[in-house]
């Protein structure tokens, strides 16, 4: 391709965002308001395609994302080429590119966490796409090499099935079915192939090595520095207690959930919707808990420990409670995240359902805080909880309660719908009657969200942690409601379970 063709393309985009800047500029603030509003809501809150189990929504303006991503690695590929060689090297130059951004991802990225701010899903998104653009790019290349060339060296034949092995443990159903499988397969094949793709560039190719050493460097920074930090959380002079695990049971006598104390031997400066990596050697699985690292939102914060709520699932998940009443030593890797800034909106609605609940429980202590303090601007805070059953209730019944009991000028509003098994008006469970209401009516989402906005003047804020079917219906109900809201989403997600599925139909 061309300099001056790229130069002239580069050239002509930078001047485009530039008028379309400047001619937002131009516009009145109410005016420029709608516009935001109707962009965020054609654009953000609409989505594209529904996630799959182990996967996440894609909302329209991240398929555009992709498709201008696709589309301009096809044009630098195809875009006037000459022959089958050419095409051949195109490829793998974009494929060294394209390393960069690959190798500096993943669920541990402190580039990604602590720099760019990604969340969890953000990071998983991009880190798949560029993997498959990336190996497709890197097969195009080996193959049409092998097609011109006499036969493959041992160098090509390893680094075309490394790629393959990559693609076929980056099926969703072994990501989903087979996690720590995929996660330990994973890194090993990545650096098999990068390992083995440095004897396979030609010392000639200084724009390639160039690309390759530092994208190595960084990456071995990025390790050592997580290492170091890793060790600094978990070894020490301090004597921590181990962790301690209670199991909650369903009316059914089945163990649903866990609530696991984890004491910290550091302080740590724990924000909402911050999340950590657990392992608990003593909670085995497939005799290899030593390797397993679990990720699990943090749901609340005292002193020096914190403690997360673990909904029971398969897995790991599924032997927490077997170690009830149990002192369990354990190496923890956090915290991750970024915390939505909430302070200045006038009213913030939080929506979960099911153990979505764990993700909003420390971002609404702090807001009553800040509303004490009188450094927020919050007036009105509300919590709708979707219940899925009625025993999800006792999960965090304890600090529903501290959350009440320290909301001191009323501003906060709780609101539980639970199943329709002989529920009544009853408040007596948290012990208050006016700020909280229990029912097992129909949750209309866009009803509620409406109601909620128009309720006292000001900006609105909707944080939402739910599951998929769940937090498509918040979108749903954001889109038609007139107002301009801003829909925040959290960094965990909760899984699809037969439970949810029942529970569906409660909700719209």
């Amino acid at each position: 391709m061309q300099t001056s063709l790229v130069y002239a393309v580069a050239l002509a985009s930078a001047f485009g965002l530039l008028l379309i800047w400047k001619a937002l500029r131009f516009l009145e603030t109410p005016a420029r308001r709608r516009l935001c509003s109707f962009l965020r809501k054609r654009l953000i809150y609409t989505t594209f395609y529904r996630r799959r189990i182990g996967s996440d929504n894609v909302s329209v303006l991240t398929f555009l994302k992709i498709v201008i991503y696709f589309a301009a690695n096809i044009a630098a590929c195809a875009l006037d080429v000459g022959n089958r060689e050419e095409l051949a090297n195109r490829c793998g130059s974009l494929f060294i590119i394209n390393l960069v951004p690959l190798l500096l991802g993943g669920r541990t990225s402190l580039l990604g966490d602590r720099l760019i701010r990604l969340h969890p899903s953000q990071s998983s998104l991009i880190h798949r796409w560029v993997g498959r653009v990336c190996i497709a790019e890197g097969l195009v290349h080996g193959v049409l090499h092998a097609m011109l060339g006499p036969r493959l060296t041992i160098v090509q034949s390893l680094l075309l099935s490394l790629a393959t092995a990559l693609i076929v443990v980056s099926f969703i159903f072994v990501r989903r079915y087979i996690f720590e499988l995929f996660i330990k397969t994973h890194l090993l094949f990545a650096l098999m192939f990068v390992g083995v793709l440095w004897f396979h560039i030609p010392f000639r190719n200084r724009r390639a090595l160039v690309c390759l050493s530092l994208t190595s460097a960084a990456w071995l920074v990025q390790k050592i520095l997580w290492l170091i930090r890793l060790g600094n959380q978990n070894l020490g002079l301090k004597t921590a207690n181990g962790v301690t695990v209670n199991a909650f049971i369903s009316k059914s006598g089945v163990p649903d959930a866990a609530s696991v104390t984890v004491p910290l031997k550091k302080h740590w400066l724990i924000r909402p919707g911050q999340y950590i990596y657990l392992t608990l050697p003593g909670v085995s699985r497939h005799r290899a808990g030593f390797i397993q690292a679990h990720p699990y939102s943090i749901a609340w914060v005292d002193g020096s420990e914190i403690t997360l709520i673990v909904q029971r699932l398969a897995g790991f998940s599924a032997n927490l409670h077997h170690a009830a009443n149990l002192r369990l030593s354990s190496i923890v890797d956090g915290p991750y995240g970024s915390p939505h800034h909430l302070n200045r909106y006038d009213k913030v609605l939080f929506l979960a359902s099911g153990i979505g609940i764990v993700a909003h429980l420390l971002a609404i202590r702090d807001l009553l805080v800040a509303h004490e303090d009188q450094s927020a601007r919050v007036r009105r805070i509300t919590l709708v909880w979707f219940l899925e059953t009625t025993s999800q209730e006792q999960w965090v019944k304890s600090i529903l309660q501290r959350l009440m009991n320290s909301d001191q000028r009323h501003i906060f509003t709780l609101a539980m719908y639970v199943p329709g098994e002989g529920v009544v008006q009853d408040h007596t469970s948290l012990g208050i009657s006016e700020r909280c209401f229990r029912t097992d009516q129909f949750l209309d989402l866009g009803w509620f969200i409406s109601k909620e906005n128009l309720a006292e003047a000001g900006s609105m804020a909707a944080l939402v942690c739910g599951t998929a079917h769940f937090e498509e219906a918040v979108r749903h109900g954001v889109r038609r409601c007139e107002q301009d809201i801003h829909l925040l989403h959290c960094g965990f997600q909760p899984e699809d379970t037969k439970v949810s599925a029942m529970a569906r139909s409660r909700f719209s």
